[in-house]
């Protein structure tokens, strides 16, 4: 005569619970890895983005960043040149005291170098959404006089009133 037997459900030994309990925490870190590998990839990629927007431009991209006119490619340096312009024709329109920036400093590099730093003072001031509240009045009492100071009584004072005066080429030596 043939019984069927139904297995029992057994209660598992000391070392079947521990086999259960690993397999458990096994899992567990399974599912926490991926999450980490997944935010992780997006993390890189978020690095990968902003590195390229540090990166030279010679792709036209005009996004707001440091400029240093050494190390530019003639493409960024084209596009710096020309958000450069516009700027300072603006600035100088915009502020007459800005009037002191003679109408011939793009022919003096130590001018456009300083220019150029506060453009970009200007840009985290007025397009930075990180900025301080502050940013715009610290542009107004420090980096715009700071620069129109300067070019009256500094080392950037000019003799261009009416016309280019070019420095010796000895300055630049």
């Amino acid at each position: 005569m043939t019984t069927e037997h139904t297995p029992q459900p057994s209660t598992p030994d000391p070392i079947g619970r521990e086999l259960i309990r690993h397999s458990q925490l096994i899992s567990q870190l399974r599912r926490d890895f991926d999450e980490l590998a997944s935010n992780t990839t997006d993390i890189a990629a978020d690095l990968v983005t902003r590195l390229e927007e540090l990166a030279d431009t010679d792709s036209g991209r005009t996004t707001v960043r440091s400029w240093c006119w050494r190390d530019l490619g003639p493409k960024a340096e084209e596009e710096l040149w020309s958000q450069l312009t516009d700027w300072a024709d603006w600035l100088r329109g915009r502020y007459p005291l800005a009037k002191k920036i003679p109408a011939c400093w793009s022919e003096h590099p130590e001018i456009v170098e300083e220019l150029t730093a506060l453009w970009l003072a200007w840009q985290h001031a007025y397009t930075d959404p990180d900025a301080p509240l502050t940013a715009a009045a610290d542009w107004h009492d420090r980096w715009l006089p700071g620069l129109l100071h300067r070019l009256e009584h500094g080392p950037l004072c000019l003799n261009c009133s009416a016309e280019h005066a070019s420095r010796p080429s000895s300055a630049y030596a």
